[in-house]
């Protein structure tokens, strides 16, 4: 092949490859007008130059070879230029939303879920009235309250010269007191039908036998309560003194134990330890002698009550037992009494007392055990149904019936 027809083909060649660049610089227009106009005019140079390459000679050749130079490096800057515009172009098709396609749904991050509510701290419940603690004790009790002839503290053996059996309903706040004659002409116990005054029989067999003796008429008591002459003043006093009606107009004969001689006026009287000792001993005074001692002797039971009940006073109520020590014995639960004051600080409320003495008893002379030389003593011989009618009203308090003050001079 000849040196001519090898330019020929390669000057073809070149043409056509430029031609082609040409084209895909325009269909892409990533080339500014201008510049496409000055390759236009370079490609049309172009043609004129290949011609005189293939016919000129050697000199002509070289000068159309220099100028052909020209355009080339244009086109392959240019090609260098859509090169990097065409990746660029390819890379945002790739990374890009196309502008013919639908925007694909793109999953939106899932929403945090909605912190539930903090709830409401729940109303605390009511609280309920606190349950009292049940009570260990009974709501019914019975108490033998004996009042020993003794100025010289609580001797074992002495007199009881009153003698008084206490109902109490703690449920229907109900107290019956029966009172029993000091004179009262009863059985000793283990003695078989041998008798004595009430009186007597403390003074030879003590509170056991005197609570024998007290069961044997009244059934079953639960607690007893001693106390003497001293310990009675100092009770009235603690509680501030004691306010009775008396029913007579009197003066005292019973002056030997007493601070002097007091006169008591028919009507309301206020008494202190002192008076209210002589009050409830007193019986020369009075036609019906012990039996109007018993009735002034409960008159006295229920004015104590009454300030006993006093709020005041339930307040320091350890206070003025343990000033009344020594004054005193019981067998009645310290812890009962407590509740007993507890249960009224707390609730309040009047309480119910009832009085009872019996009064049909006949009077009597007769010889004593304790005492069978000195002749016949006087002494009262209990009425039966005295007896019987106390009774039924002691069941009564404790079924929690509510009683009357019974008349008790029918």
């Amino acid at each position: 092949m000849t040196g001519k027809r090898i330019r020929t083909i390669l000057t073809a060649v070149v043409a056509v490859c430029g031609a082609a660049m040409f084209a895909a610089v325009a269909a892409t227009k990533m080339l500014p007008a201008t510049w496409l106009a000055a390759l236009g005019i370079g490609l049309a140079l172009l043609a004129g130059l290949i011609a005189l390459i293939v016919r000129g000679g050697r000199k002509l050749r070289l000068c159309a070879g220099m100028l052909l130079a020209a355009p080339y490096i244009f086109l392959t800057v240019s090609g260098f230029t859509l090169a990097n515009r065409t990746a660029r172009v390819l890379h945002d098709a790739v990374v890009n939303i196309s502008p013919t396609m639908p925007p694909a749904a793109t999953a939106e991050p899932a929403p945090e879920p909605e912190a539930a509510p903090e709830a409401e701290p729940a109303a605390e419940p009511e609280a309920e009235p606190e349950a009292e603690p049940a009570s260990q004790f009974p709501e019914t009790f019975t108490v033998y309250v004996s009042g020993i002839d003794s100025r010289h503290g609580l001797v074992d053996l002495c007199y009881s010269d009153v003698n008084m059996v206490f109902t109490v309903n703690r449920t229907t706040h109900q107290i019956l007191v029966v009172t029993t004659p000091r004179d009262g002409f009863l059985c000793v116990p283990g003695q078989g039908e041998t008798r004595d005054k009430l009186t007597h029989i403390g003074n030879f067999g003590g509170i056991d036998m005197l609570m024998e003796t007290m069961e044997s008429q009244y059934g079953d008591i639960d607690y007893w309560f001693r106390i003497g002459f001293t310990g009675f003043e100092d009770v009235v006093d603690a509680l501030g003194g004691v306010t009775v009606d008396s029913d007579y107009t009197f003066t005292s004969w019973e002056f030997d134990f007493a601070d002097q001689v007091y006169t008591f006026p028919q009507g309301e009287n206020t008494l202190n330890g002192d008076q209210a000792l002589v009050f409830a001993r007193e019986r020369k005074s009075f036609p019906d002698g012990d039996i109007q001692r018993g009735r002034d002797q409960m008159k006295l039971v229920k004015g104590m009550v009454e300030k006993v009940l006093s709020p005041d006073l339930l307040a320091n109520w350890s206070g003025i037992l343990d000033g009344l020590e020594g004054e005193y014995e019981t067998t009645v639960p310290y812890d009962l009494l407590a509740e007993l004051v507890r249960d009224q600080l707390a609730y309040g409320g009047d309480w119910n007392v009832v009085c009872y003495t019996l009064v049909h008893s006949v009077e009597g002379h007769q010889v004593t055990y304790s005492l069978p030389d000195s002749g016949p003593q006087f002494v009262f011989w209990l009425s039966d149904d005295d007896i019987a009618f106390a009774k039924d009203m002691m069941a009564r308090v404790r079924a929690g019936e509510i009683i009357e003050q019974p008349d008790i001079y029918s």
